[in-house]
């Protein structure tokens, strides 16, 4: 009987450009290849429902925003997409033999008296969220002291409580990195549920191509020392931070890409920057990326807080080495990179790496280890063994 796998991604790639985002649809129409049934329910952003069909994956577009919230921040929907997925699942009376949630959202699904087992990958924590980023973020915006910045703790304080109580409940666990691992609120170490599987990437999006050709392409100098970011443009990420070592080495150039909110800060900030005419901010990218990657001599995350961020495994995909705040990497992806938070010795360190890594070794270690067809294959081996108690697919009703 061929598996079925009802998958729950708030948002896909078609929707919003991120790791989480990359990583959902890669696994789904692997899994798809593998002859998995895989269905997606995600959000709508047209305002209605819709049900489409790409590369074997059948995907429904819930309609569930609130008319109130449509025109605000997208983080303040989130909130109502698990309980709107259960709904839309019991109501269509959708059958799995799995539940896949990409992050914590199986909590409506949990209450079904009958249900099938759940897996959920977590991409990171509440608590890494917070101290990561969102409270810095918070306090630069309305100051140390406002009642925003005790309700965002509450918050935090709340939504560790309810993780907790959905990995309590769930069948098995995969968080995206050892990090992760030991960062889930209330699942003890050793907890047999827990399998680490890291992100991984599509090996057709990262065509090899010589850096000279990437760098003639791209309109780049084959003498300069280019350093890349690519990512979504949030201040946590420590793309500001990379202004600075750029004028503490000034034979270096910066590209800068992606969007987000802290694109239009970031553009600003450079701009008064005395180091300005060696950086170059292209916004979003996205089938580009390979040339990009592969014309920098150094790919650079110094970022607060991640769990398994894609971008490091594209770059290393092109053979490029990266720096990085913290050891975000599998272990045997470390010895390719530059790891520390003082951001300017980290990009020395890694320039000098540069210098020495074979980048076509790179690029095989990475395809053959963290490519999606050989990852899903694990995800395969750990629903075929929540299902083996159970060979029939339960409704959610």
């Amino acid at each position: 009987m061929t598996l079925s796998v009802l998958t729950l991604a708030r948002t896909l790639p078609s929707q919003i450009t991120g790791g989480l985002e990359e990583s959902s649809w890669n696994l789904a129409r692997s899994l798809s290849s593998l002859g998995v049934e895989e269905t997606i329910l995600t959000t709508s952003f047209r305002g209605q429902s819709v049900v489409r069909k790409e590369d074997g994956v059948t995907i429904h577009e819930l309609a569930y925003v609130p008319g109130r919230l449509r025109s605000k921040p997208t983080y303040r929907w989130w909130p109502y997409f698990a309980r709107a997925a259960a709904s839309y699942a019991r109501d269509l009376g959708l059958s799995a033999d799995i539940i896949h949630t990409q992050s914590l959202y199986a909590n409506g699904f949990l209450e079904f008296p009958a249900r099938p087992p759940i897996l959920a990958t977590v991409h990171g924590t509440p608590r890494g969220d917070y101290y990561g980023g969102a409270r810095t973020k918070l306090i630069k915006e309305v100051g140390v002291v406002h009642p925003r910045v005790l309700y965002q703790y509450f918050a935090v304080v709340g939504a560790t409580y309810r993780a907790k109580k959905q990995l309590r409940d769930v069948d098995a666990i995969v968080p995206v990195s050892q990090n992760v691992a030991e960062a889930l609120p209330g699942v003890p170490r050793g907890d047999p549920r827990v399998v680490v599987i890291p992100n991984g990437i599509d090996p057709t999006d990262f065509p090899w191509i010589e850096r000279g050709e990437a760098r003639e392409s791209l309109g780049l100098s084959n003498n300069a020392t280019v350093l890349l970011f690519i990512g979504r443009m949030e201040e946590s990420k420590g793309v500001g931070l990379l202004l600075n070592a750029l004028r503490a080495i000034p034979e270096a150039i910066l590209v800068v890409a992606g969007a987000g909110p802290y694109l239009e800060p970031f553009r600003t900030l450079a701009a008064k920057d005395p180091s300005v005419s060696r950086v170059r901010i292209l916004g979003p990218v996205r089938k580009e990326r390979f040339l990009l990657y592969s014309a920098a001599d150094l790919f650079c995350l110094p970022s607060r807080n991640e769990g398994q961020p894609v971008s490091l495994l594209e770059a290393m995909a092109m053979g490029t080495p990266v720096a990085t705040s913290r050891p975000w990497l599998p272990r045997e992806l470390l010895p390719f990179s530059a790891i520390g938070t003082d951001i300017e010795p980290v990009i020395r360190a890694g320039l000098k790496l540069s210098q020495s890594v074979n980048r076509l070794d790179l690029r095989r270690l990475v395809l053959d280890r963290f490519n999606w067809n050989r990852l899903a294959r694990d995800y395969l081996t750990i629903f075929q063994n929540l299902t083996s108690n159970s060979a029939r697919r339960q409704a959610m009703r």
